[in-house]
Order: C-alpha cells, then sequence, then structure tokens
C-alpha cells in the first residue's frame, strides 16, 4: 500500500520542515553572518529594509529547498505563499508568539491557500 497525500498538503508539510531548517541554520550555524549582515543593512538602509531583506532570503532558501523535491513552479508558488503570510502576519498581526504557535498558523494558512490554488 502506497500512502498519497495531496500535493497542497505535502507542500504546506515541506514548507513546515523547511522553515524548520531555515530557522535552525540562520539562529544556529549562521547566526553570527547572519547578524553582521543585517548590521551592515541596518547602519545603510532602514530597519523596514532589513526585514524585507531577510524575507527575500528566506522564500529563496524556501524556493531552493522545496525545489529539491517539488517540481519548480509548485516550489515557487508555496514559498510565495509562505512569504505573502510572513509579510502579512509580521506587518498586520505582530508577531506570533511561541514556535509551536507560529508554525501552526503557518501550517493552517499554507494548506488552506494552497489548497485553494491547487485544490
Amino acid at each position: 500500500m502506497v500512502l498519497s497525500i495531496p500535493d497542497w498538503l505535502g507542500a504546506a508539510l515541506l514548507l513546515s520542515l523547511s522553515d524548520e531548517l531555515h530557522t535552525g541554520l540562520v539562529w544556529g550555524a549562521l547566526r553570527s553572518q547572519y547578524l553582521l549582515l543585517g548590521a551592515y543593512l541596518r547602519v545603510r538602509h532602514s530597519a523596514l529594509f532589513v526585514w524585507l531583506v531577510h524575507e527575500t532570503l528566506e522564500f529563496l532558501f524556501h524556493t531552493v529547498i522545496l525545489s529539491l523535491i517539488l517540481p519548480v513552479p509548485m516550489a515557487v508558488t508555496a514559498a510565495s505563499v509562505h512569504f505573502g503570510i510572513d509579510l502579512f502576519h509580521e506587518a498586520l498581526l505582530g508577531t506570533v508568539k511561541g514556535r509551536v504557535t507560529h508554525r501552526l498558523m503557518h501550517l493552517s494558512l499554507e494548506s488552506a491557500i494552497l489548497y485553494w490554488l491547487w485544490g
């Protein structure tokens, strides 16, 4: 018996794994370099610019990771959905407190949007 899950759910779950990997790399192995990049950008630009650079780098990271498993158009679409949710919740709702709460919020919204797009 082969377990088959819908594309929209698989992509949402892969985004969750990719986001955890991104968090682990950025705030673990690459923390010093990432903070230096942020400080350099902050000296030259606004905090908004630094935030947009961070979100754009995260979008690129998710696109690369997801494209290892999904077709590139699906990877770009899923990463774009994640990017849009990040921009929305940070700009309008503020930071979602708690790692699990944040992850569940992303998984729920990403699943719903990808289901709407891919059915």
